[in-house]
């Protein structure tokens, strides 16, 4: 059985709380680009303190901006979280730009990815960033088997929050028209063969089996924040 992907959520831009997420054993730090304050000089320096911890850099961006990505990939990130997709299309015209020619159109230079010229060769050759539409809108979900059929795309996660919103339930994650949703999508991206994920925002780690049970590949657990608050629970009179 393959192993579930556990990636923590960061939006506090500090290295420190990388090493500190990192070093409870997760695989993926997801830089959060659209709901906090980091910039991408921050976000860099993120990506060397999970690199040292052996922990994936991935970036959720703020939208699909093409050239905010190629300047990511350059800082060193291995994959990009594309909020609110919602048709292939829309998708395939941002993802070209993350990918060398002939297959795509971003720009070669020397950078910290490629050792500022060290292994330009083998990078330009073999790098392939890891790319993941999220599915946050009622639209998104009923397009989902075009959004899958791109030849750019490695898998998809459901935004609960924003996904629910579209809904008319905000956070009602118990609904039907939510759970059928989550079903169906997650069913369809398997039988793309595409990577499916989730973000757990609550740091409950029941709620996390259960997601692992449902069956999906890479899960975001929690927030750096948001666990943070969650410690402190209890002092309020």
């Amino acid at each position: 059985m393959t192993k579930t992907i556990l990636a923590a959520w960061q939006q506090l831009a500090s290295p420190q709380v990388t090493i500190a997420m990192a070093s409870m054993g997760f695989d993926w730090i997801v830089v959060d680009l659209e709901h906090s304050s980091i910039t991408t000089q921050e976000a860099e320096a993120i990506f060397i303190a999970a690199e040292r911890c052996n922990t994936k850099p991935f970036v959720r961006l703020p939208s699909a901006d093409p050239y905010l990505a190629r300047r990511l990939l350059d800082a060193g990130a291995v994959g990009l979280l594309v909020p609110v997709v919602e048709s292939r299309e829309e998708f395939d015209n941002f993802a070209r730009h993350c990918f060398f020619s002939p297959k795509g159109k971003r720009g070669l230079g020397l950078t910290r990815a490629n050792s500022w010229g060290g292994n330009l060769e083998r990078y330009f050759e073999e790098f392939k960033p890891i790319i993941i539409a999220q599915i946050e809108t009622k639209k998104g979900a009923e397009n989902i088997t075009d959004i899958l059929s791109s030849e750019f795309l490695d898998g998809i996660m459901i935004g609960p929050y924003d996904l629910s919103a579209s809904l008319g339930t905000p956070g009602q994650f118990d609904d039907k028209s939510f759970k059928d949703i989550c079903s169906s999508v997650t069913a369809e991206a398997k039988n793309h063969k595409k990577i499916i994920g989730y973000h757990q925002v609550e740091p409950n780690s029941e709620m996390l089996q259960k997601r692992i049970e449902e069956g999906y590949d890479f899960i975001a657990y929690g927030t750096d924040i948001i666990a943070l608050r969650y410690s402190l629970q209890g002092i309020k009179k």
